[in-house]
């Protein structure tokens, strides 16, 4: 492909949790091109659960947004993915989507802001018992940001 495209990102082994199991799965993300300042990110995931089987790929213009449309594959089948990205207590900045490509997600605490200490790698190994669906994680960010401004003082 042409100006060295794609890219591969990321090759690695990760959970995936079917009910009450647990199974080795490969995930692997590539980025494919650029459109302009715009780039597309592919994320796929090579498991035998499911009733599809996959491989399961999605596409989206920084990795977390990628992965978050391949969890939206893998939820109707009781699928979900141990990375960090998929924790019920993360979510990036618009900063880490647009400047760091969604590479990085946040663990957010309730009532406190995130800082750089917070960051994590999106597709890095995360606790089972911390997984959630994309609702349930964009509900507690949801409800993270509505505390946040809350008990920041108003600037006048």
């Amino acid at each position: 492909m042409p100006d060295g495209y794609p890219q591969l990102q990321v090759e690695r082994d990760v959970v995936v949790v079917h009910g009450e199991q647990h199974h080795q799965a490969r995930l692997r993300s590539w980025l494919d091109s650029h459109d302009g300042p715009m780039p597309t990110y592919r994320i796929e995931l090579l498991t035998r659960l499911g009733l599809y089987g996959g491989p399961y790929t999605a596409t989206g213009p920084d990795m977390f947004e990628a992965l978050v449309r391949l969890r939206r594959q893998l939820e109707p089948e009781g699928l979900m993915i141990a990375v960090q990205g998929a924790r019920r207590d993360t979510f990036p900045s618009g900063m880490a989507r647009d400047m760091g490509e969604g590479k990085q997600v946040y663990v957010l605490r309730p009532g406190q802001p995130a800082n750089r200490d917070d960051l994590v790698e999106t597709l890095a190994d995360a606790p089972l018992a911390q997984l959630a669906t994309v609702d349930e994680q964009r509900a507690f960010f949801e409800t993270w940001r509505n505390q946040s401004a809350k008990s920041r003082p108003n600037a006048r």
